[in-house]
This record gives C-alpha cells, sequence and structure tokens, in this order.
C-alpha cells in the first residue's frame, strides 16, 4: 500500500488539497498521513524575569493548537466521509517544531511514497515549508511532492505533462512517469521549449525520441523566448490534467513558489504540478 503525506494547516485551501488527496489514494490504494505542526514562539526570560509567567505562556500555545487539532480531526473525516472516502486508512499527526524536520523524520519513519499538499501563493502553510531558513532541509526531502492548487479537481488522469531541458537528468523523472502513466493508462507529453533554433539541440531531441519510443509518450517543442507562456499554452492546447517538473538543485525548490515559471505553474488555474526529485549522475 502506498504512503501519502499530507501537512496542513486546516486552510480552505488545505481542505480542497485534502480532497484530491484523498480521492487520489482511494484510486491508487494508499493510506495518509495527516500533519499539522506549530512553533513555539522565543520569548525572553530577562524581559519578563518570571521564569513561571513563561512558561504558563508556552502550556497556553500548547494547549490552543492543540484544542484546535482536537476540532479539525472530526471534521477532516467528515470530509473523508462526504467524498466516499471513510473507508480510507487515516492516520492523524500533531507535532511542535520546524515542520520540515518533522516533515524529513515521518518521510523516513513512515517510508512515505510523496507528499500532497494545498498551494495558493500566499498561505501559512507554504510560509512555513518556503521560509529561507528551511530551504536546506527541503532540498533533502527526495520523494515526490504533488502541489495542488486551490481550484483543482481530482478527476482521471488522461494527459499528463513533463517539462524537460533535455538533461541527462531529466531521464530519471521520465521513466517514472512512463511507468506511472501506463498503469493509469494516460498519455505522456513531453514538452521542451526552445529559445532560440539549434541543430543540436534537434538532433539531442531526436535522440530522446528513439530512446523514449513509446505509444502513449509525445514530445512536443516550442520556439519561444518566454517559457512561461510556452508552457501555459501547452497545457490549455494538450488538456494537461497534471504538470511534472524536476527538482532543482539548490535554488531550484525555492524557486517552485517565487516569481518563476513553475510558481506559474502552481498557481495555473486547476493543474497539479508534480516535483520529482532530479537524479544526479556522478
Amino acid at each position: 500500500m502506498k504512503k501519502i503525506l499530507f501537512p496542513t494547516d486546516f486552510s480552505e485551501t488545505a481542505h480542497n488539497a485534502f480532497i484530491y488527496a484523498l480521492k487520489l489514494a482511494k484510486s491508487i490504494n494508499a493510506e495518509i498521513f495527516v500533519l499539522n505542526t506549530y512553533e513555539m514562539p522565543v520569548i525572553s526570560t530577562t524581559s519578563a524575569g518570571q521564569p513561571e509567567l513563561i512558561q504558563s505562556v508556552y502550556n497556553s500555545i500548547e494547549l490552543n493548537n492543540f484544542e484546535n487539532f482536537k476540532k479539525e480531526v472530526p471534521n477532516l473525516r467528515a470530509i473523508a466521509e462526504k467524498n466516499d472516502c471513510n473507508d480510507l486508512q487515516l492516520t492523524f499527526i500533531f507535532e511542535e517544531g520546524i515542520m520540515l524536520s518533522i516533515l524529513q523524520k515521518i518521510i523516513t519513519d513512515e517510508q512515505i511514497d510523496f507528499i500532497v499538499m494545498g498551494t495558493n501563493g500566499n498561505n501559512s502553510l507554504e510560509k512555513k515549508l518556503l521560509g529561507s531558513n528551511t530551504l536546506h532541509v527541503m532540498e533533502n526531502i527526495d520523494i515526490p511532492i504533488l502541489s495542488v492548487p486551490k481550484k483543482a479537481q481530482f478527476k482521471r488522469l488522461t494527459n499528463v505533462g513533463y517539462a524537460t531541458m533535455l538533461r541527462e537528468s531529466d531521464k530519471n523523472g521520465l521513466k517514472q512517469l512512463i511507468k506511472i502513466t501506463k498503469n493509469l493508462n494516460a498519455d505522456l507529453k513531453v514538452l521542451h521549449v526552445m529559445r532560440k533554433e539549434s541543430d543540436s539541440t534537434m538532433d539531442l531531441l531526436d535522440s530522446w525520441k528513439t530512446e523514449f519510443n513509446d505509444e502513449h509518450v509525445s514530445f512536443h517543442t516550442v520556439l519561444n523566448e518566454k517559457i512561461e507562456d510556452s508552457v501555459f499554452f501547452f497545457i490549455d492546447d494538450q488538456l494537461i490534467d497534471l504538470m511534472c517538473i524536476v527538482k532543482r538543485h539548490l535554488n531550484f525548490f525555492e524557486k517552485l513558489f517565487s516569481s518563476s515559471l513553475s510558481k506559474q505553474l502552481s498557481y495555473h488555474a486547476d493543474v497539479p504540478v508534480l516535483v520529482l526529485k532530479e537524479k544526479v549522475h556522478t
């Protein structure tokens, strides 16, 4: 059985992503680990001069967060029942600490297959996940991350898109997706955007077509300096249900939710984005 980790802040965006995660889990026979975290503020003992008062404040914060968690769990179970997913195995986890560190520990301990999270570009969950101090932790998360926009609704995946710069390290992601799309009986459409015409690039593209010759895999090339426009047109023109990209090293994951192609992908209408680990060849 597959295992999905779903971090939530109980927002409207997260609830919509939860419905997506539920229906996805049901379609692939998976269980879901629902995670809610909170962080304690740093309070200086010198400012108050009363350590017992500070401890009282901490206890109050912990209690308030736990009470909210207890209140929200039945709501999530009700959402599951409403969507005919009450037979799914749901595990609820409540933790204090840095969210990404907790994510990493759960991924290891429970052998999580991938993460599903909601995104609308400005919620507190993303701020927790993508703060500048947490980027190095996210870089060490090797499992796929499915980003679900606020308007996304789960449906049968018919057309899966994959954007590539035709790097050797992108082939691993393509191989993963070919297996996934075959199991789903979906078509995989590979996009490469060229900023300028190049014979060497066309030769490289031909070699990819030969290597990944499959009736369910098609290659699409666009000549355009504005990569973003090309990708959006591709999504609409090819009726893409799920867009896939490879996580670059260092700053790539940060760029996923900053002013970049990947951010705009994540917030493009109702199309979820699957972020794959980039395989390193040594």
